[in-house]
């Protein structure tokens, strides 16, 4: 039997098996990479630049995976793609390649310039297009939407903040008045906007139709992610962006920072208690799902913002907030990327 024979059947296994990853891939797996990345800049902040240097490493990785396996599948399933992209309650999850780029752009921006030039044109093309796609859209149909929002739409403001987040990372060797300066304020306020608009329709929706057991609760930590984004968002423009520590502008920009902070914080017990009951009570299963991402994200987002804004404001408190958070953040990294590693271990075992 010739060598060609002997690497046939693998070679099919190999192909099959990958083609079976890209049909499944998602615009949601982008949340990998925006965890990844987050947890990456928060043990940065809080001084282990070892472990923070590996997980950029690894979302950058994460990155050229997803961005492959989703081109593939839109590719050669563009039908279920529209599909998804048209659906109220899976369509914002497009927004999270726009937010992958942008903060992965933002994370790389001073030793990779070119590079982070790349993300945040793919970020910029990205948030344009989902919002055309999805939102635009979906406006048109009115109220009958209503009871399909999601806390996956609060991805909006997710991405916006990402883009002010890039922005403000361009505009500080540029200095004051720079055009990107401008960009990221007005990013950072859109951002905040659509935060607000986006809290309202959730809760009206909760009240309209409040989620059943079977509906999970972590696309609705995005809710604790995109307030905290805001706030680091506000924090970088803060330092990097060359406003004055007093002022209108500067005041503006810590007090939205500060309550938005706060709402973050407010998010954490309910949240959490809400997942406990769906598992403890209601009896959903204990198993890996891509959306587990949404909740590792906000985490490691929360805990960077903190330090962050304490930085910048010069408000100890806060800051002392983020650097407890950074170690539960890494954990329910460490958890989430075992219980995938495993799951894919036996799907391909079975395959």
């Amino acid at each position: 039997m010739s060598a060609g024979a002997d690497r046939g059947p693998a070679g099919r296994g190999l192909r099959g098996r990958a083609a079976q990853a890209a049909r499944g891939a998602r615009p949601a797996w982008f949340a990998v990479v925006m965890a990844t990345g987050i947890v990456s800049q928060a043990l940065r902040l809080a001084g282990r630049p070892g472990p923070a240097a590996v997980l950029l490493a690894a979302a950058a990785a994460a990155y050229a995976a997803v961005l492959a396996l989703a081109g593939a599948r839109a590719a050669a399933c563009p039908a279920a793609l529209r599909a998804e992209l048209g659906s109220a309650r899976t369509g914002f999850t497009g927004y999270a390649f726009a937010a992958a780029s942008a903060l992965l752009g933002a994370a790389v921006g001073r030793r990779l310039p070119a590079v982070a030039a790349v993300l945040t044109t793919l970020a910029t093309v990205g948030w344009a297009g989902v919002t055309w796609l999805v939102p635009v859209r979906l406006a048109r149909r009115g109220r009958a939407v209503i009871t399909s929002v999601t806390g996956s739409w609060y991805l909006w403001a997710v991405a916006t903040q990402a883009l002010a987040i890039a922005a403000a990372g361009w505009a500080a060797p540029a200095g004051p008045g720079a055009p990107a300066r401008v960009a990221a304020v007005t990013a950072w306020a859109a951002g905040v906007l659509l935060y607000a608009v986006i809290s309202v329709l959730v809760a009206v929706r909760l009240v309209r139709a409040p989620p059943g057991p079977a509906e999970p609760t972590a696309p609705y930590w995005v809710a604790m992610g995109a307030a905290s984004v805001s706030v680091l968002a506000a924090a970088d423009i803060l330092r990097a962006a060359g406003l004055p520590r007093s002022g209108t502008p500067a005041g503006l920009l810590t007090g939205t920072a500060v309550a938005l902070w706060v709402v973050a914080t407010g998010l954490i017990l309910p949240l959490a208690g809400r997942s406990a009951w769906r598992h403890l009570r209601a009896g959903a299963p204990l198993a890996y799902r891509p959306d587990l991402w949404m909740v590792v994200f906000p985490a490691g987002m929360y805990a960077t913002a903190s330090m962050q804004l304490g930085l910048a404001a010069r408000l100890p408190a806060i800051r002392a907030a983020g650097a407890a958070a950074v170690i539960p953040a890494a954990a329910a990294w460490a958890v989430v990327c075992a219980a995938m590693i495993i799951t894919g271990a036996r799907a391909a075992r079975r395959g």
